[in-house]
């Protein structure tokens, strides 16, 4: 099974966390995520990234929701910078 695209980073199956893309890979697949709520006062931030998910490259008006997803081997603001983005569907 295929999830959400990335929009630069790729993910760390075996980590379970952001890691840098390979070369040329624009879109890389992100494997299938659980998804779990939290009461925002037991989770803790540190190491997570807030990841924007949109439907498509058009973000804007395409925006769904916020992902908080780890990144041990970098700062959360290493995919800030980058605009790293999680999408839905890409039209090429």
């Amino acid at each position: 099974p295929r999830g959400a695209g990335g929009r630069a980073p790729s993910s760390s199956i075996p980590r379970g966390c952001l890691e840098e893309s390979k070369m040329k890979e624009l879109y890389p697949p992100l494997p299938v995520v659980n998804i779990k709520s939290l009461p925002a006062s037991k989770v803790d931030y540190r190491d997570l990234y807030a990841c924007p998910l949109y439907k498509t490259q058009e973000r804007g008006a395409g925006y769904v929701t916020t992902l908080h997803l780890r990144t041990k081997n970098y700062p959360p603001r290493k995919w800030v910078i980058a605009g790293v983005a999680l999408l839905l569907d890409v039209v090429e």
